[in-house]
């Protein structure tokens, strides 16, 4: 058998089908997410316009593909409900820049949806979030968020913020050893990672070794990108590097893991998720670079009911393991039909924002999160490692790292 990453490993599967059995659960994930009627919710015969945004193209297209495979299928498994509500859903191409992003969610708004969800693009989160708010629209965003965003009242981060990985990875390295060297790629999630991770780092009393006041032997290899890349690592191992900590996303996340596979470095490299979750795995060939972790608020292999149950219908419909991305998706969808169960009769945005301020503790395949005063997730970071569940290209949940938020 060819180790493809369209399949599930036998063992995973009877390990997931065995817990669904002796939980006595059908397999549907509604009951899980309280949108069912056999859990109270009584069904209104009102149909809501909900807007779904997300990219086809450029650096997060891989990401926008998740956010639509994860929210179809919170819908698909609660009967194309959000609450007691049926779902008319509409869907715009987020596209590849920040003003493209706008557009997409001023022509939902203008069809008449009362929340939104999505958005894979950071840079595009402050200008929307003007615009979400001047409409009273509420926006659960699927993916990253700038961490200056704390006065977005209508803007919900349902994935993470900005920096957050970086942090939760720079407690595992600077275990692991003081000396790190660390590279990004040209995006502003790259940058925001890599800087966090960088003060983290220096705050706990490491050194990063490629700090703009650390002494390195070429100045280029302070700057972000792919420049040199060989280069780069070769440095790191000629600098004593305990660690290097990668931010990269999509084609460049996967010329860096080639790149390290070829070097034969055995000093760890670290990543945000996106390092492994934004490339197709398969193509790595039949063998993975060894000593590769990310950090992430999600794991395929997470051990609880609700997760057991996400992973099973995300396999039957899409044939692959569900990302972190595509999980935060579904919770999207989630999070949504909690607050619309809230809401009496016809709902508007702006008692959907006030209901999401409510709904306290979340169950999910994450596990336990809650929304913080900013409206971002309070939530426990994971370490995987990259390696094989059986003949499974997976992220495999390797240790527990910080509860950030």
């Amino acid at each position: 058998m060819s180790r493809g990453y369209s399949t599930l490993d036998r063992r995973q599967l009877l390990r997931i089908f065995g817990a669904l059995t002796a939980a006595g659960v059908t397999g549907s994930l509604a009951a899980a997410c309280g949108a069912d009627s056999e859990d109270g919710v009584q069904v209104s015969g009102l149909t809501i316009r909900i807007g779904l945004v997300f990219p086809s193209s450029g650096p997060y297209a891989r990401i926008g593909a998740d956010i639509e495979r994860g929210f179809r299928l919170f819908l698909d498994n609660n009967d194309n409900r959000l609450g007691p509500h049926n779902v008319d859903l509409r869907t715009a191409d987020e596209g590849e820049t920040a003003e493209s992003a706008l557009a997409a969610v001023t022509s939902l708004a203008d069809q008449g949806v009362v929340a939104i969800a999505g958005i894979a693009n950071p840079d595009a989160l402050p200008m929307i979030a003007l615009e979400v708010q001047n409409r009273q629209l509420p926006l659960v965003n699927a993916h990253a968020a700038p961490g200056t965003l704390t006065n977005a009242l209508f803007v919900w981060r349902v994935g993470a913020v900005l920096g957050d990985s970086g942090r939760a990875m720079a407690d595992y390295a600077i275990r692991q050893g003081s000396r790190a060297y660390v590279m990004w790629d040209t995006t502003s999630s790259g940058a925001a990672e890599a800087e966090r991770f960088r003060i983290s780092f220096s705050d706990m009393g490491g050194t990063v070794l490629n700090d703009p006041n650390a002494i390195v032997s070429n100045a280029d290899y302070r700057t972000p990108g792919l420049d040199n890349l060989q280069a780069r690592l070769n440095e790191a191992d000629d600098l004593n590097a305990d660690t290097i900590f990668a931010a990269f996303t999509g084609t460049e996340a996967q010329q860096v893991l080639e790149a390290y596979r070829a070097s034969r470095l055995t000093i760890p490299l670290l990543g945000t998720a996106s390092l492994t979750e934004t490339v197709d795995l398969a193509a790595l060939g039949t063998q993975l670079p060894e000593r590769v972790y990310t950090s992430m608020y999600y794991a395929a292999d997470l051990d609880n009911d609700a997760n057991r149950r996400f992973v099973t219908e995300y396999h039957r419909a899409h044939g692959t393991q569900p990302s972190g991305y595509a999980m935060a998706a579904y919770d999207c969808g989630a999070v949504l039909s909690r607050a619309f169960g809230l809401v009496p009769d016809d709902p508007t945005g702006a008692q959907v924002n006030r209901a999401l301020s409510q709904l306290g503790q979340i169950d999910s395949p994450r596990g336990t999160w809650t929304f913080n005063i900013n409206r971002s997730p309070q939530q426990k970071w994971y370490l995987r490692r990259l390696g094989y569940d059986g003949m499974v290209p997976s992220n495999l949940l390797d240790a527990d790292l910080l509860v950030v938020g």
